[in-house]
């Protein structure tokens, strides 16, 4: 592959190498607390991307993605809260009851990385990983049953974040766009939130029973279309990541494929981009965009 020069991609956002190095740590933390505990994760979507491709970031991305399996992912949220140090947050809805996903992010004390949609949302707001549970998906009615959890999904967003995702822009287009997912916003007000937080408890993980060991999973908490066959997920191997080892689906190139295509193959530049923090912390330094 041709050596990328990853001066393009950093020249607006000067932090990036520095909440990459902030997110690395954060990872490192996990894959010690899940070694330690036998718990079984592995580098999800753009990461797991980045170990095959460039054996480290993405060099414009700008977070880390970690799937779990639901069981391990329950586990990890009972473990982390008293093994992870003091450095970090552990943040789902139940430790921030605010927070506008249904997956959990391990956040750096002290620092930020504010999106611009999410800047009013009283929230731990410092830089993260992603931490996204894996459900077992029923052996009929999958496309159906993904359907009704994304539709769950878009249902919370909607409820609690009232702008639209990026940065402002001044074209009539992005101005329309604001005022309808306002509108969403306010509409959602009237509905219960109490039913719609139980039923992603509940129906998200409704086939659990079902096990990992056969069967297709995905990932409702993201909003996924894919139904992975659990034997491209499980066991996990190892692969490197900036110089440590972590473990990556067991056959990371059918699943990088299934989501990606020719995944070996750079996007176009204008594509080369990551989440565009509003606000951006490192410790003491703030930096509004």
């Amino acid at each position: 592959m041709a050596d990328i020069k990853t001066d393009d991609y950093t020249k607006n956002f000067p932090e990036l190498k520095s909440v990459q190095k902030i997110e690395l740590d954060i990872l490192i933390e996990l894959d010690k607390i899940c070694r330690k505990n036998n718990l079984c994760y592995f580098l999800d979507s753009g990461t797991a991307l980045g170990a095959v491709r460039h054996k480290g970031f993405i060099p414009w991305d700008d977070d880390i993605d970690v799937g779990m399996p639901r069981p391990d992912y329950n586990r990890f949220m009972r473990i982390a809260k008293d093994e992870l140090g003091e450095a970090f947050f552990l943040q789902n809805l139940k430790t921030d009851p605010k927070v506008p996903f249904p997956y959990a992010k391990i956040r750096k004390n002290g620092t930020a990385f504010i999106e611009w949609n999410k800047r009013n949302i009283k929230m731990h707001h410092g830089i993260y990983i992603d931490i996204f549970p894996y459900d077992r998906l029923p052996e009929d009615g999958i496309d159906e049953y993904m359907g009704y959890c994304r539709e769950l999904n878009r249902k919370l967003f909607k409820r609690r974040i009232p702008d639209r995702v990026g940065l402002p822009q001044s074209n009539l287009r992005w101005k329309i766009g604001k005022a309808a997912r306002r509108l969403q916003y306010l509409a959602m007000q009237f509905s219960s939130e109490k039913k719609l937080l139980e039923k992603l408890d509940h129906d998200y993980t409704k086939y659990s029973g079902l096990g990992f060991d056969s069967g297709k999973s995905t990932c409702h908490s993201f909003s996924s279309r894919i139904a992975f066959p659990n034997e491209m997920l499980f066991p996990p191997i190892e692969v490197e990541f900036e110089g440590h080892s972590f473990f990556a689906p067991a056959d990371v190139d059918a699943y990088l494929t299934a989501i990606y295509g020719d995944y070996m193959k750079l996007p176009p530049y204008k594509d080369r981009i990551g989440h565009r923090p509003f606000v951006i912390s490192l410790e003491e330094k703030r930096c509004k965009r």
